[in-house]
């Protein structure tokens, strides 16, 4: 599924799987096994055992439950942008192979700020001065250092105070940060730069509220094309704080 709207176009990759869980397979494949060693009198081991667990699968595959989800993701071809709607790793990777298979080649790099999102983060906060137009929130994650146990959440606390401020004192470093931008949408900012939780805020669902007797796919059109104005604005506002070329 595809959609073109103001010089951008949202696409949806829809991927469904069965659902056969390893327990339900080995209870089959265990009754398989145990029959043929009752009748022939000889131990089920090897290629044979895993031949059996392949035709347990098969036959199970067609009685599986299915699961389907849909990655969304949004193509800015003025800034050269592929924004991927999760922060899944291999969903984003899911989706860019089915790119690639679908246009032939498709060449991607993340970005590579000059300005380390991790030490930028973390002067925002211990100074609490985040840049023109940005605002802090109240959830942030922490790590004093790479040993396991060294990451620190804190949320719905006024982190610019206190323990927060403490640990940074120590060195500590912000890897992920609650923020706003321009009182309009809220996100999470981590050390690979990755926007995870946008959400708008009051001011877009008022603008959605006036518009909300239309029908549901004009609706859904005037969603993407406010919110994508306002998340592309955001973006090119970080690649420009961090030094991004």
């Amino acid at each position: 599924l595809t959609l073109s709207t103001e010089g951008c176009i949202l696409i949806a990759a829809r991927k469904t799987e069965k659902l056969l869980p390893a327990t339900v397979v080995r209870e089959v494949l265990d009754e398989r096994i145990a029959e043929i060693e009752s009748t022939e009198a000889r131990d089920v081991r090897g290629k044979e055992k895993q031949r059996l667990r392949d035709e347990v699968t098969v036959e199970l595959l067609p009685r599986a439950f299915t699961r389907s989800r849909t990655t969304y993701a949004l193509i800015d071809p003025e800034n050269g942008w592929l924004l991927i709607d999760t922060a899944s790793r291999p969903r984003a990777e899911e989706l860019t192979v089915l790119l690639r298979e679908s246009l032939g080649s498709l060449e991607i790099t993340n970005p590579e700020p000059e300005t380390s999102p991790a030490g930028a983060m973390t002067q925002w906060l211990f100074h609490g001065t985040p840049p023109a137009g940005f605002t802090i929130d109240d959830e942030c994650e922490i790590r004093e250092n790479d040993e396991p146990g060294g990451t620190i959440r804190c949320k719905n606390i006024d982190i610019t105070q206190g323990a927060v401020r403490k640990h940074l004192e120590n060195q500590a470093q912000v890897v992920k940060l609650a923020l706003s931008w321009n009182d309009r949408i809220s996100f999470i900012f981590d050390q690979e730069f990755t926007l995870r939780r946008i959400k708008p805020l009051e001011v877009i669902d008022n603008l959605r509220e006036e518009n909300d007797d239309l029908d549901a796919e004009v609706l859904f059109v005037a969603d993407m094309i406010l919110f994508q104005a306002e998340v592309r604005g955001l973006i090119k506002r970080l690649l420009e704080i961090l030094v991004v070329k």
